[in-house]
């Protein structure tokens, strides 16, 4: 009988706190900066338009803060997760927008920075497929040999036409380019960022996307559930009735799908959007919720007795 792997804390899944714990034998938390003011789409590359599920904040958590100085910002975010969780060893989170889009110099010096502040032990650099020349790579490869590096790549879907629904101005060939590319930076800790609720999406292409991932060995992922915030594209398609986010019930079966089929090695680092601008979501009201979701997939996965990996077939054999 197939058992569940020991995961931390008797989750059914590859918690990012087990990941961490392995890594840097201790909590870790991540400290949010936003330096990137844009992004390949918002310049209008190559008649780009903007995402359609993105506000005028670019994903930022704290973005009250986005005019001030990065030292500050640290300063400000660290200590209050210092206090609040007793944490002793962070990781900067360059988060909004697209954070390999600039000029390269002003990069090479903002990651400097970071990696200058007290207790800092690492980087987590989110980005795009399109956007990883090569001058950015070995500067990856650079910093991953002296500190913890995590790339977090925003490829959404492998299915070329939700891309377009998206607006998302690359094709998952581009993604899975990336994603080979970033393989083979020594060091550098890759995980994908997914959405689940995007038209035509099946249970089969949510195996396949497991598969996917598991398959190029990535080390983690971060779950959303495609939602609609206010002043976005997505938002006229919502009051139209052109698009119907999902309801938790089923965005949890879509989950359990997804986990049954993903290698139990990769570590989740988010089961689902949290809207951190309560103000400004428009649909569905769960995701303003921080713990109720993560509880209901939890108890659902206890429910129906499956876990990360349980339908996961090793190519190594």
């Amino acid at each position: 009988m197939q058992q569940i792997p020991p995961f931390e804390h008797g989750k059914r899944y590859h918690p990012l706190s087990q990941h961490y714990r392995e890594q840097f034998g201790e909590k870790v938390y991540k400290v949010s900066v936003s330096v990137a003011d844009s992004c390949p789409n918002r310049e209008g590359r190559n008649g780009m338009k903007v995402c359609i599920f993105c506000d005028e904040w670019g994903s930022a958590a704290y973005h009250q803060q986005r005019d001030q100085p990065i030292r500050k910002q640290i300063q400000i975010n660290r200590e209050a997760i210092r206090k609040r969780y007793r944490a002793e060893k962070f990781l900067i989170y360059f988060q909004a927008y697209t954070n390999t889009f600039g000029r390269f110099k002003e990069l090479e010096s903002l990651y400097q920075l970071a990696l200058e502040e007290k207790d800092v032990v690492g980087l987590v650099v989110g980005t795009r497929p399109d956007c990883l020349p090569e001058r950015v790579l070995r500067k990856f490869a650079e910093i991953a040999q002296k500190y913890y590096l995590s790339v977090e790549l925003g490829v959404q879907t492998f299915d070329d036409e939700q891309l377009l629904f998206l607006s998302r101005g690359h094709d998952s060939a581009s993604s899975l380019k990336a994603i080979r590319k970033l393989k083979t930076v020594s060091g550098v800790n890759l995980c994908v960022h997914l959405m689940f609720g995007l038209p035509g999406e099946t249970d089969q292409q949510i195996r396949e996307t497991a598969e996917i991932l598991s398959a190029h060995g990535v080390d983690g992922v971060k779950l959303h559930n495609l939602h609609v915030l206010r002043n976005t594209p997505l938002e006229k398609l919502y009051r139209e009735s052109r698009f119907v986010p999902l309801e938790l019930e089923e965005y949890t079966r879509k989950v359990s799908i997804f986990l049954e089929n993903l290698s139990p090695e990769i570590a989740v680092h988010r089961l689902a959007a949290v809207a951190s601008r309560w103000d400004e979501l428009i649909a569905p009201a769960w995701t303003r919720e921080k713990m109720r979701p993560t509880q209901f997939i939890d108890d659902y996965l206890a429910t129906k007795n499956t876990w990360q990996g349980r339908k996961f077939i090793s190519s190594k054999g």
